[in-house]
């Protein structure tokens, strides 16, 4: 691609849930391209605030949140949604929803950069989605990957899992308190272990893609942990307001690159 016919910035912030994000502004987001993970859900319904886009693609998780997860959805909440095709099984209609995609359906899709993706959790898998929405510009927010694994409030379940047994009065993972609640099961963190992984082959896919199709993605980590230092470039949260916005979206037809 010549320098002429290079593509405008497109810019997208995505949101992981660290307690990085404590006390952040979340008006700074509101005329923005947004992307939302996980259990966020439960602080955006307080503040009247979704995300673009919203990613989990932890079964446990959504399987633990169903109710949640359908009315988001059913409601039209964001966008789009990018979840894990096995909670097709507990709710066989979400197959009729337009705006419901699966990280196994992009994995099936030929050329595109999932494929690659052999470990994944939703903060890497949410960086990766805005990248084939056509995103250059990528923003990561709340991108800890500082857990402590095995909090006093769960217990450990047969399968491995982890549930939420007792109120969190202050949880030291998250950016609210209360992103966990009794009831919950999930997958412990292993941030070490398979999100480390993931977002090293994050990090090596858009190498590879950016080498290929000859494009320039930028990728900035707003954090002050050095956890993702191997793989990103990092900036402190409080330059976010000296960046310049741009407001251009990807377009229908370069959504549909996705393979919707």
């Amino acid at each position: 691609m010549s320098k002429e016919e290079k593509k405008e910035i497109k810019e997208s912030f995505i949101l992981g849930n660290g307690k990085s994000l404590k006390d952040f502004n979340f008006d700074f987001l509101k005329d923005k391209k947004t992307i939302g993970t996980c259990l966020a859900f439960r602080h955006w319904e307080k503040i009247d605030w979704y995300p673009t886009y919203y990613v989990n693609v932890d079964y446990k998780v959504l399987k633990s949140n169903l109710e949640s997860i359908k009315n988001m959805i059913i409601n039209k909440k964001c966008e789009v949604f990018l979840l894990d095709a096995q909670i097709i099984q507990d709710w066989e209609d979400i197959l009729q929803y337009s705006n419901v995609m699966f990280i196994q359906q992009l994995k099936l899709s030929e050329n595109n950069p999932f494929r690659y993706l052999v470990d994944w959790c939703s903060g890497s898998s949410a960086v990766l989605f805005a990248y084939i929405l056509g995103f250059t510009k990528l923003n990561l927010l709340g991108m800890d990957c500082k857990y402590l694994e095995f909090l006093p409030e769960c217990e450990k379940q047969e399968d491995g899992s982890l549930k939420i047994v007792k109120e969190i009065k202050e949880n030291p993972n998250y950016y609210f308190n209360d992103y966990q609640r009794v009831g919950d099961i999930y997958n412990p963190p292993n941030a070490q272990t398979i999100h480390k992984k993931s977002w090293e082959d994050l990090r090596n896919i858009l190498v590879m893609y950016n080498v290929l199709t000859q494009e320039s993605v930028e990728l900035w980590n707003y954090n002050s942990n050095d956890t993702l230092d191997h793989c990103f470039k990092r900036k402190d949260l409080k330059e976010l307001e000296d960046f310049e916005i741009v407001e251009e979206i990807p377009t229908e037809d370069e959504k549909t690159k996705v393979g919707r």
